[in-house]
């Protein structure tokens, strides 16, 4: 340990703790959005989504050990429960909602520190909004953390811009820092070592004090369950959305999130949870998990959860341990894995299981169907590994079976993506979530493009913006042009295979992956199951996400007739208000021939033939 270094420490924070102790903490969620961008009438149906803190829950569990003092103040949650509550656009009003929140907080509880956390990129200025509405009401000091922060920090291409951006705060904690912010607390407290002091910066106008060494969460620590009850676990379904399966479930479902294990045995250039994580795949005891789903189950109420882990099959003896004590305990929770399973993994043996255990959904993690682009993205997966998962997880329609694709890496041609398109129609599950390629700091293919001259000028809140609640294809009134409304007919038509598609040609390539793997086949389908998951989803994207989706709407009406076989006269009328009042739309169920007649007659094409 570097002497010099902690006596820097030392007196800086000699500075900065006026009482040299902490004894509470204030721990605040962002919203994910900030209030430029944010979407009030998709917030005052229910669509954005809401999910549980959980890092900032381990925290909380973190500090109870050591008996200090905590409150989570979920941001998020407050600005949607109050988007709920508003009638009307004009009296909501975000910033003061936030702020008040805040004062509440800090009223209530008087804290030492204030710890915020920002998970997304395209959360960065909401972090930088709260880090201002903070300040301007308390003045110790502030602490941030989380994966945003992480990679920002990480990459040398973006440090400076986010140091520029945070200024301010005195502590910024990297990684999984539930540990390092524990230890940093005890030495605070004089209550620790030293030598624990890891993966943390402490600045200040003239300071900048690094300590690299990593305190990876293992052992007891890894199997701490997060304070669900500070969290409000058991609220958070009733304003927002959780993972990406809900819609299959009854209204008054009750949802929350769990992570089982951290890390991924995969290297994709694309992601940064190797980065941010550390090697390899760190897996809590099955016991440790079973009771943290008890505690979510009889505790506040919730009946499905969403497995928040990025390797969820890893290991596959204790993968089929887990969902064996699941069934055992009658823990009677259905579950999905929203974040991506390793097709490999999908094997007959662990997909039974997981559909005895309660599994209602996954999504393979597949974005490519051309080898070469899997061997440049370093994707551990293969076409026949594909196929062969998509063959077992057809068997079993209890599980609705989506797949991550991605399209826009360097290079990538209109040939490749082409490629990527007749494997998913050869592997035929129930939904493909299409996204262009986002490039995230502290990640290879970042670093790779930024030295190709594919990156141009860093805007951290327009990261992650292709897909989503907040993505930039979603009109903020969501009453205006949709992504799917754009002419995409011709999307391949006289392109050369060779070539590679610029952004409008890849947005024309997205909407036409997007009807054809996903809408246009819905006409073949004939298994009561999967219509009904269909139907399900299909009716929550023309009710809630995108209410003037000709598409939605039309497909809605024609699996409610395979269902019932009548008609629905409030789908038939949504569809006429959208198709004949909106002249794209107009010109998009011309070309592919969806006509109200068919819905109000009950005569629906019969497609035969998918080949694109």
């Amino acid at each position: 340990m570097d002497l010099s270094r902690i006596g820097q420490f030392d007196k800086l924070v000699g500075k900065i703790f006026s009482a040299n102790k902490i004894e509470r903490i204030l721990l605040i969620n962002p919203p994910d959005i900030d209030k430029t961008s944010f979407n009030f009438p998709s917030a005052h149906r229910g669509r954005n989504m809401n999910y549980s803190p959980y890092g900032l829950g381990l925290l909380s569990s973190q500090l109870d050990s050591i008996k200090v003092e905590n409150k989570i103040l979920n941001l998020n949650h407050q600005i949607l429960s109050e988007a709920a509550r508003c009638g009307e656009e004009g009296d909501f009003n975000f910033a003061s909602i936030t702020q008040a929140n805040i004062d509440e907080a800090i009223t209530g509880l008087n804290p030492d520190l204030i710890a915020i956390t920002c998970m997304f990129s395209q959360t960065h200025q909401s972090l930088v909004d709260v880090i201002s509405q903070v300040k301007w009401r308390f003045g110790g000091p502030i602490a941030i953390g989380g994966v945003h922060v992480t990679g920002a920090m990480s990459d040398p291409a973006t440090k400076s811009k986010f140091l520029y951006d945070v200024k301010g705060v005195n502590f910024i904690f990297l990684n999984e820092a539930e540990v390092s912010f524990r230890e940093f607390v005890k030495y605070i407290n004089s209550v620790g070592d030293k030598e624990s002091l890891s993966q943390f910066v402490a600045l200040n106008e003239d300071s900048f004090i690094e300590f690299k060494n990593r305190s990876t969460p293992n052992g007891d620590d890894l199997n701490t369950i997060p304070n669900h009850k500070k969290m409000e676990s058991g609220e958070l379904a009733k304003v927002g959305k959780i993972g990406g399966f809900f819609s299959l479930l009854p209204k008054e479902a009750r949802l929350s999130t769990v992570l089982s294990n951290r890390g991924c045995r995969a290297q994709c250039t694309f992601c940064s949870v190797r980065n941010f994580n550390g090697v390899g795949v760190r897996r809590r005891t099955v016991a440790s998990v079973i009771d943290e789903l008890k505690i979510l189950k009889f505790e506040h109420g919730i009946n499905h959860v969403m497995w928040l882990d990025d390797d969820f099959l890893y290991n596959k003896r204790e993968a089929l341990t887990l969902f064996n004590e699941m069934v055992k305990q009658n823990l009677n929770i259905t579950w999905d894995n929203t974040n991506g399973v390793i097709a490999a993994s999908c094997t007959a043996e662990l997909m039974n299981a997981a559909a005895d255990a309660g599994c209602i959904g996954l999504t393979i993690g597949m974005e490519s169907g051309n080898r070469d682009v899997l061997r440049k993205i370093r994707k551990p997966g293969t076409v026949e590994n594909f196929l062969r998962a998509a063959e077992v997880l057809n068997k079993i329609q209890q599980i609705n079976a989506r797949v991550f694709l991605m399209i826009g890496f360097p290079h990538e041609t209109f040939s490749q993506i082409k490629d990527t398109i007749d494997v998913s129609l050869a592997m035929d599950l129930d939904w493909y979530n299409v996204t262009i390629l986002q490039p995230l700091p502290n990640t290879t293919i970042f670093d790779q493009m930024l030295s190709d001259g594919l990156i141009g000028d860093i805007e951290f809140s327009e990261m992650g913006y292709n897909s989503g609640t907040h993505g930039k294809k979603t009109n903020k009134s969501g009453t205006s042009v949709d992504p799917l409304s754009i002419d995409f007919q011709d999307a391949f038509r006289d392109k050369k295979p060779e070539d590679i598609p610029d952004k409008k040609e890849l947005d024309n390539i997205w909407a036409y992956m997007n009807y054809h793997l996903n809408f246009k086949k819905l006409f073949l389908e004939k298994r009561r199951p999967k219509l009904l998951q269909q139907y399900k989803y299909i009716r929550n994207i023309a009710e809630l996400v995108a209410p003037n989706n000709a598409f939605a709407i039309y497909f809605a009406s024609f699996l409610h007739n395979q269902l019932n076989k009548n008609v629905d006269n409030k789908l038939l009328q949504q569809f006429i208000n959208a198709s004949e009042n909106n002249s794209y739309w107009k010109k998009r169920c011309q070309e592919f021939g969806l006509d109200e007649a068919h819905i109000r007659l009950q005569k629906y094409p019969n497609e035969t033939s998918l080949r694109i």
